[in-house]
């Protein structure tokens, strides 16, 4: 027995398996390294629209305000220019919605991941 396994590993049947598995793991680091960044960059937009959100409560920002200061936030974390921005008030209480859909280009096709963030304040 010893020696049939033997005679398989010269034969390299080990080592396409190894290559095979290598090129799978590679596969899934890069598309990894695809989507990562666009879920941080959403992440990272989610906590920015709350902070100017609770500001425009807190200092009686117009609307036209919060609008630029949310669009200025989307170009620095890369958002689609399509990106629609809507601000809602009621009151007191400040509503900030974002719908965008981020393209991910992967060879031979693209996925495109659709987001929504909405936070709302009314500093009470």
């Amino acid at each position: 027995m010893p020696y049939r396994n033997q005679q398989r590993h010269e034969r390299g049947e080990g080592r396409v398996q190894f290559l095979i598995t290598l090129a799978v793991i590679a596969g899934l680091v890069y598309i990894g390294m695809q989507f990562f960044p666009v879920y941080l960059h959403n992440l990272q937009m989610e906590d920015e629209t709350q902070k100017i959100v609770t500001q425009a409560v807190v200092q009686n920002w117009h609307d036209a305000d919060v609008r630029t200061r949310l669009a200025q936030k989307a170009i620095e974390y890369r958002l689609p220019d399509n990106a629609k921005i809507e601000i809602t008030r009621n009151g007191k209480k400040v509503s900030a919605r974002i719908a965008y859909t981020q393209a991910i280009t992967l060879p031979y096709y693209t996925y495109n991941w659709p987001f929504e963030i909405r936070k709302e304040d009314s500093s009470f």
